[in-house]
């Protein structure tokens, strides 16, 4: 029995040290990226400019396996683009193993509103070489931006959330709050004006727990300034937790 325990000690060192560590990605690695796929911004939609933004993130991840925690950061570059409808999609490149998106569209009662999320996570180690796509699309997008945004105004929006992994559903129903019309968030050393917006997310299905976040917004372009979060789920393949706040060293994005 001895003999067996310390078998499967050693294999679980060899699979934790064998594993593939990830690397933080640079603004040069997000605007190759950017480059190869066009780029291109739509004009006249008073959104934020198309690009790759320098930020900086700290935080973690977890899939629920023992060892296999990872932090993001500290560098996480931030890509908007474009599709022609006029919805922008703003990309947090976290690291080498961890990306997350947010679609924003224009809306009937919204300058721009939430209208989907993408979360796309990696692990390899000896044996194992897991990558999974989360994508949630809001059939009732979340209004993150409008004229005459109050302190204290509440929108709610419902989105359905899969994974290229197997057919489960998860089900999230989201509020948005309005909490500081005249905030601010310091980029470059100034002080940059901001909305800033939570939102809660309580989800069910395939998945449960919850998702909390707060987030400065450019006041003209609904560009996030600033981002932090914590989530936590449990059921479906495995239990999963997030935390990260990420925050632009820039507002001039490369091309």
């Amino acid at each position: 029995m001895v003999a067996l325990c310390v078998v499967v000690v050693v294999g679980g060192l060899w699979f934790v040290r064998g594993r593939d560590p990830a690397r933080a990605l640079s603004d040069s690695d997000a605007l190759s990226d950017f480059r190869e796929g066009g780029g291109a911004a739509v004009e006249g939609t008073g959104g934020p400019a198309a690009g790759v933004y320098a930020a900086t993130a700290s935080g973690n991840e977890s899939i629920g396996l023992p060892g296999f925690d990872e932090s993001l950061g500290p560098s996480a570059p931030v890509t908007v683009t474009y599709d022609d409808t006029g919805c922008f999609t703003y990309r947090a490149d976290f690291n080498s193993h961890h990306w997350r998106s947010w679609t924003f569209c224009p809306g009937g009662t919204a300058t721009f509103a939430l209208q989907g999320i993408e979360s796309w996570t990696a692990r390899k180690a000896p044996g194992m070489d897991v990558a999974t796509l989360s994508t949630y699309d809001c059939d009732t997008p979340i209004d993150f931006l409008w004229s005459s945004m109050a302190a204290g105004d509440r929108r709610t929006g419902a989105c359905t959330g899969t994974t290229d992994a197997d057919d489960s559903v998860t089900d999230d129903a989201a509020t948005m709050e309005v909490l500081d019309t005249e905030d601010t968030v310091t980029i470059a050393g100034e002080e940059v004006s901001a909305l800033r917006i939570s939102t809660s997310d309580a989800l069910s299905g395939a998945q449960t727990g919850s998702e909390h976040g707060e987030w400065w917004l450019d006041p003209a372009t609904g560009l996030p300034l600033r981002v932090s979060i914590e989530s936590a789920l449990e059921g479906g393949l495995a239990d999963y937790s997030e935390q990260f706040d990420l925050v632009l060293s820039t507002l001039t994005p490369a091309t």
